[in-house]
């Protein structure tokens, strides 16, 4: 499990598992590369898996983010993991803010170094605008970054370098009822929904101290802001020519199908694959069909 060195000075951590063709898979937003693992156990004879921790995630959690444009920096991030590893032709994917940066890696970098690609749940542009209603909660949109202004206007009175224990117990109770808003929409299964709630009203010990690691706190909200400041990727789309598949929950409360399916308009060649009853995490809503069109991505 190595630490590698990044571009800033900072070290990022990155698991690394199995043996064969290299796959680079980015985690989503709150996430870690840990919950790659059932995923990719079962194929790990055939597969070297390359998974890193985001900055202010997982193992990472403790590595800062430096910059405003925290996308752009993430996909640096990206590059300086293809170039420890040596990597010049590797699959890579990523799920919903990782999704994000490998479509921001596209539009820095270009698609020279990745012989395929995996989007799962997202669109080009997180951002709703007059000429775009297909950006993160769609409808919901402005709704929910009133929330994230919200709290970020809260955690800078606070000051942003207090440890999250010593938060005032308003700022936190708000940081604890955002996250567990966004998590709950992730999901279409009603029940898990219903589970990640009461976690949140009632185990924040859980929710804040095992589940999600809050030393580095404001990492999340720097991630909400991004989100908000939006970047359209769509007008890089048009050069992937490597084989491209889409991942859709049709039930997603993050990403519309049609959002979505945008980036086909650009990616002729990408092959859709469609999850009829999952919301925006798939594996968790239809795990076995995940599992299957997963390896299927890999093989083909």
């Amino acid at each position: 499990m190595p630490w590698i060195p990044l571009h800033d000075g900072e070290t990022l951590h990155v698991r690394t598992i199995g043996r064969g063709k290299p796959v680079v898979l980015i985690h989503g937003f709150a996430s870690q590369s840990s919950h790659w693992l059932p995923n990719v156990l079962p194929l790990a004879r055939n597969y070297r898996f390359i998974l890193p921790d985001l900055r202010g995630f997982g193992a990472s959690n403790t590595t800062p983010i430096t910059d405003e444009r925290v996308f752009d920096q993430y996909a640096r991030d990206l590059n300086d993991v293809l170039d420890y590893f040596q990597l010049d032709s590797t699959a890579l994917g990523g799920i919903s803010t990782g999704a994000y940066i490998c479509l921001t890696y596209n539009q820095i970098f270009g698609f020279d170094r990745v012989s395929k690609y995996l989007n799962i749940e997202h669109s080009p542009e997180s951002r709703v605008s007059d000429t775009w209603a297909h950006g993160l909660f769609s409808e919901k949109q402005s709704e929910l970054f009133a929330e994230f202004e919200s709290l970020h206007a809260l955690a800078v009175a606070s000051g942003i370098d207090t440890p999250y224990w010593s938060l005032p117990p308003e700022v936190r109770r708000e940081f604890v009822r955002t996250l567990t808003r966004v998590l709950s929409r992730a999901v279409n299964n009603s029940f898990l929904r219903a589970l990640i709630r009461l976690v949140g009203a009632r185990g924040e010990r859980v929710l804040a101290g095992t589940i999600f690691p809050v030393e580095n706190w404001y990492a999340y909200i720097q991630v909400m802001r991004a989100f908000m400041a939006g970047n359209d990727t769509a007008p890089s789309l048009s050069t992937i020519k490597s084989p491209t598949t889409l991942m859709i929950g049709t039930e997603s409360r993050f990403f519309s199908t049609a959002g979505q399916l945008e980036i086909k308009r650009h990616v002729p060649h990408a092959k859709v694959v469609t999850f009829e009853t999952s919301g925006h995490i798939p594996m968790i809503d239809q795990p076995i069909k995940f599992q299957r069109e997963f390896a299927r991505f890999l093989a083909e």
